[in-house]
């Protein structure tokens, strides 16, 4: 291991004492040398087989990449304090990071199956800023990253509580503290288990992927110039099918459609299988740690005081299982309906039933105990504004249309009668709450999706109202917090939205002269 850790060095009162210090493992000059030989494969073999110059290729993008690697490992250093965590790295180009720790919202640890062999970890540090990842250590040693993620959770423990002593008493300059000073319990929230892990797999819809995986496999085929090839093979296939009876055909293509499609569902089985395998959720020093991963194991801890909003979504199929997915925005890694971190850093529960995920949702977000579950419903014109909006993209559909399949284009009628049932459901599926310490949303016509995010959280509040909306006096709330893009409670009466309005800002400006008050005075009573 390559870090330093020296009894606590003198340092200025503004800097805080320093903690830990170190730099990266030697080993990350293996995974260098290993990503160079990687990259300069494929130009080698075209080296071999077609032109030299493909070798001088693949020699430089060797030694681009080991000798970034090297200067890497030889710039990179990072300095815990009690107050901030600095990297360093570069030669001509320097940069310099300082993370205050009050400021780190989620911290990652990732290792894939190589960096397992050498006893490696990546650690992510995300914080408010919007940007995702803001420093990465890549690697450090097992031991150190685990020493880095104690320390740091005590810290945080400390920063979030307001307390001059949280386990943090550098008394022989090593981490972790001293026996004497006990780890905090930790308490599982949520076990994943196998068949739960198949089934998210198995009811991952991914049709849209597997579209857009085979229109750029065609283009590749065309670029390639083996589009007529395969054409001249489709063209084949086509005439030995014209030689079975046409019921016969039609069975075969579909048997082949339903095979691919069942092949795609078996591998996103399989990868959901693999990607969380023994997913582990547990609460630590009132901070949520999550444990998943087979080949590349990853770590999550995530204080809930940083939890901006938490999303559970139900695709038709699972809505139909009575099963869902449950996930949380911190300001760093919030991500819109659907869409999913890197590495599924931002999932809670995995796959489990909705009761169950409902029950567990007080352990995430503090104070959702102690809150109402009323809910109300949205202006019935709202059924009224989807109906004539749909009206309009019918006109323009038949419009489009009229040109070319001439009275067939006014069969697009035909589709009026669903655009009111389109209404009615949207507006069914719509609800939202004013809680005491949060606010609900629910909506969803085929899939149900539900949002709840702590009012102390709220960022902006504002009102949008487009010219139909005006016309059937409805308005459009959206609530932003500092984690992804904003909560949208669509087409509420006038007067009841800005009564939401008024309320959700007067609860944001209190909750933000506490949390000043709190930096103030250097305390924090802890969640309710």
């Amino acid at each position: 291991m390559s870090s330093e850790l020296p009894a606590v060095a003198a340092a200025s009162p503004s800097e805080g004492a320093v903690l830990l210090r170190g730099h990266l493992h030697p080993a990350v000059l293996l995974l260098s040398l290993i990503g160079g030989l990687r990259s300069a494969a494929f130009p080698c073999l075209l080296g071999l087989v077609a032109d030299r110059m493909f070798l001088i290729l693949g020699g430089v993008l060797f030694l681009v990449q080991v000798g970034t690697g090297l200067v890497r490992y030889l710039t990179f250093h990072y300095v815990l304090t009690e107050d901030e965590l600095r990297t360093r790295e570069g030669v001509l180009h320097r940069q310099e990071r300082r993370i205050p720790i009050d400021r780190i919202q989620d911290l990652g640890f990732e290792s894939t199956i190589l960096r397992r062999i050498l006893g490696l970890t990546v650690v992510r540090v995300e914080t408010a800023s919007g940007q995702g990842v803001e420093a990465v250590l890549d690697s450090l040693g097992r031991g150190e990253s685990e020493n880095l993620r104690e320390v740091l959770l005590r810290l945080r423990v400390r920063v979030a509580r307001g307390v001059e002593n949280a386990g943090v008493s550098p008394a022989d300059g090593s981490f972790p503290p001293p026996p004497s000073a006990a780890p905090d319990p930790e308490w599982t929230i949520y076990r994943a288990s196998p068949g739960m892990l198949l089934l998210r797999g198995l009811t991952d819809l991914r049709i849209g992927a597997v579209l857009v995986a085979a229109f750029g496999a065609y283009e590749v085929a065309d670029r390639l110039g083996v589009l007529t090839q395969i054409r001249g093979v489709g063209a084949t296939f086509y005439d030995w099918l014209r030689g079975f009876p046409i019921m016969l055909a039609a069975g075969m293509l579909l048997g082949l459609v339903f095979g691919v499609l069942a092949l795609s569902v078996a591998f996103a089985a399989v990868g959901n299988l693999m990607a969380f395998h023994g997913f582990h959720l547990s609460l630590r020093a009132d901070s949520l740690l999550c444990r998943f991963g087979l080949l590349t194991t990853r770590q999550k801890t995530l204080p809930r005081q940083r939890v901006q909003r938490v999303r559970v979504e139900q695709t038709w199929l699972r809505r139909l299982l009575g099963v869902a997915v449950a996930r949380a925005d911190s300001a760093g890694s919030g991500r819109g309906t659907g869409e999913e971190a890197p590495g599924g850093f931002d999932v809670v529960i995995p796959l489990a039933e909705l009761a169950g995920i409902e029950a567990l949702l007080p352990a995430v977000l503090p104070g959702l105990e102690q809150s109402s579950t009323q809910v109300s419903r949205a202006s019935r014109m709202l059924v009224w504004r989807v109906f004539l909006r749909s009206c309009m993209d019918i006109a323009v559909l038949i419009a489009v249309l009229l040109p070319f399949a001439h009275e067939a284009a006014w069969f697009g009628l035909l589709l009026v009668p669903f655009a009111w049932l389109l209404g009615r459901l949207y507006w069914q599926g719509l609800a939202y709450g004013l809680w005491q310490h949060h606010v609900y949303l629910r909506w969803g016509v085929l899939g149900s999706y539900q949002v709840l995010l702590p009012t102390a959280k709220v960022q902006a509040v504002a009102l949008m109202r487009g010219p139909l909306q005006r016309l059937l006096g409805l308005s459009e709330l959206r609530i932003f917090v500092a984690g992804g893009p904003p909560t949208r409670i669509p087409d509420l009466a006038k007067a009841e939205a800005e009564a939401l309005l008024a309320a959700l800002s007067a609860r944001a400006t209190i909750a933000a002269a506490d949390e000043w008050n709190e930096r103030r005075v250097g305390f924090h009573p802890g969640p309710a």
